[in-house]
Order: structure tokens, then sequence, then C-alpha cells
């Protein structure tokens, strides 16, 4: 976009040339014009983050910078960018302008492309809190055209000196360039706006999808057939299936937990008694995220068997689990055997539910022994 803008630039201004104009002025105006552009970035992008340094501290700490480092970064980043548009406008130091410029955006891209490879999107902070979005492609490719143009201004040299390009232009040769700057500015705007609306838009469209999801029953469908899984037990060290929990006639009790989740601690004392009093009748096993390590209190503190981790929450996914703690209740047959339950308090009619075989509604007044 930035390339297109300047090459319109160069256009207008071009038309309003007289045939005699050599090459070497049409490239010094050129460089010129790199030049202002570079420098009303980095100028709008510094100022912005003066106003936010806690943003800015905060976006260098997401893109991987140590805590120690981001703090003091985030303070100086936003100096040097002013200090670099400042080396750009003057003839003498433009091209220590430039290099600091390029150097700067060398340095945005490794963080942004470092992110993506990562698979996550920190908020750029790019220009404070002027205009602040999660860095993906776009930004990638604006940093991209940024830096080539940069590196143009380093290596053809200054070009001309503000005042002394002006004083060797016709009014008509100003007006020019001056509307190819207002043509430039409109464009800039317009892709912004589109930019703004594509994402307000997608944000809409995960908010509604959001309240569906909120709305909709959690879990699969009674009858529904159990996803099945391989996943590392931490207390045998063994890969467990659901082929292998139901053992063709036992019903299966999948509790679903996390290391941070603080309701699940209510419930571990009971599953622990369940899985060593019931087990001839139902397998209770637990699936949970995280570290081994974060983990390892589970069995430690609660001495809880067949303690599954899964990689990410692809299990929870498949089973449709919007929180912990969950479960839900897995006949021998592989079959969804209940709705799934949410609540600390609803876990203890699954497990009669599984005892008796018979209606969830009929098995409440029992309690597993």
């Amino acid at each position: 976009m930035k390339t297109a803008g300047v090459a319109l630039c160069w256009a207008g201004f071009h038309s309003g040339l007289t045939p005699d104009v050599s090459k070497k002025d049409g490239m010094d105006t050129a460089i010129l014009l790199i030049r202002i552009l570079l420098a009303g970035v980095f100028a709008v992008a510094g100022v912005a983050k003066l106003f936010d340094l806690k943003g800015s501290q905060r976006a260098l700490w997401e893109f991987g910078v140590p805590e120690k480092l981001a703090l003091p970064g985030g303070v100086i980043l936003p100096f040097v960018e002013v200090v670099t548009a400042v080396l750009l406008l003057f003839e003498p130091t433009a091209q220590l302008g430039a290099l600091l410029a390029l150097l700067l955006l060398l340095g945005f891209m490794a963080g942004i492309a470092n992110a993506l490879r990562q698979g996550i999107a920190p908020d750029c902070n790019c220009f404070g809190q002027l205009h602040s979005a999660p860095a993906g492609p776009e930004t990638l490719i604006r940093n991209g055209v940024l830096a080539a143009l940069a590196l143009v201004a380093l290596v053809a040299g200054p070009g001309p000196a503000i005042d002394s390009w002006v004083s060797d232009r016709s009014t008509g040769e100003l007006l020019a360039v001056a509307a190819g700057a207002v043509a430039i500015a409109f464009g800039f705007w317009a892709l912004r706006l589109q930019t703004t609306s594509r994402y307000l838009a997608k944000q809409l469209e995960l908010k509604e999808e959001q309240q569906r999801a909120a709305l909709a029953a959690p879990g699969l469908p009674i009858g529904s057939d159990a996803p099945d899984f391989a996943l590392r037990s931490i207390d045998s060290g063994e890969v467990v299936t659901l082929d292998s929990l139901t053992d063709g006639d036992r019903s299966v009790l999948l509790m679903f937990t996390s290391p941070n989740c603080g309701p699940c601690g209510r419930i571990f004392p009971s599953l622990k008694r369940w899985q060593q009093t019931l087990s001839e009748q139902v397998t209770i096993a637990l699936i949970s995220a995280g570290s081994e390590e974060a983990n390892e209190y589970l069995l430690q503190e609660h001495g809880l068997k067949h303690l599954l981790l899964q990689e990410r929450v692809e299990v929870a996914d498949a089973y449709k689990i919007r929180g912990t703690p969950s479960a839900v209740l897995v006949t021998p047959d592989g079959k969804i055997g209940t709705t799934t339950a949410e609540r600390i308090h609803e876990v203890e009619p699954l497990v009669r539910h599984a005892l008796r075989g018979g209606d969830l509604a009929a098995a409440s007044n029992g309690s597993p022994r």
C-alpha cells in the first residue's frame, strides 16, 4: 500500500514537471517523499506510545522480551522512534535515520514472525492508543514494505533538504505533490476503515458464536458415540484408551479437571473414595490439561488413579466440555450415558446412575457406597 502511495504521489508530481527535468531530480524527489513518509510513521508511532507506556511495555513482554528488558525497553522504544523521525527529516542525518528505521522494522518483523510461528497474536501496540490490533500477516507485510523503503533511503542517499527542494519547485509542482499526498492520505484512511470494519465484523461474529454456545446444552447428546482417545496415564505411565477403561462391561465416569480449578478440589476426596470402593462397578478417570508437574499434586495430595493428561484440550473439545469441573458418564458399549454435569453436586448422581443402571432422576435419592 505504501509503495503504491509513493508511486501515486510521484505520478502526480511528474505530471506538473517540464520536459527538461532531470532523472536525478526525480529520484531525489522520490527519496525525499520516502523520508517524509517514514518520518511521519515513526513520529506518530513514537508519540502515541509515549502516552501509553504501559501498553508499550506489555507489548514487548507479550512478544517474548524478558520482563527485566521489557520494562525499560517499553519506555526507551518511543523515544528511539521519535529520534528516528527527526533524523529522517534533515539531510545530514537522513541516512542515519534510515538505518535506525530499518533496524527497528527488522526487529519488529522478527518479533511478529516468531509470534506467528508459535500460533499467537499479541497486541502489536504499533501506534499506542491511536491504533492497536493483534499482530498478524498484515502487520508483517506492512512492516516489510516500510523496511524496503528504509533500505532504499539508506542505499540511495539522503536526497535533498526539504527547504531547498521546496524553493526549487514551482507552484504547480507543489500543488501536484500536495494533491498526491492528499490522495495517499485518503487511500490510507479508506484502507484502515475497511480493515477496522472487517475486524469488528469478525469480533461480532465470534461474540454471537460464543453466545450461541453458551445457550446450547453442554456436552454430547445422550446415546451418541463417545469419542475415543489415547492418553498417557500419569500414575501408571501407560497409554489409556476409552475401550481399555470400559473393558467391555463397565461404565466410565470421565471427570474433566485442570490444575488451576479451585472448585475441583471439593470433589477429589469423593472421587478417591469411589475409585477405591466402586472399582468393580464403574471406572472413574480424570482427564486434565497442563503439564505433568502441574498435575502431580493430584497424585501426592489426593492419591487419585487413572489421571490422564491431554496435550491441550483436544479431548475436552471432542466431548464439548465448556469448563472444569465437568463430568460425563460413558456406558459399557461406548455411548454417552448422561448429560454433562458442570457442577460439583451433579457428579454424584452420575455415579449412582452408573451403579444402578437406571434412570438418572430415579437414582437421585441414593448415594454411592
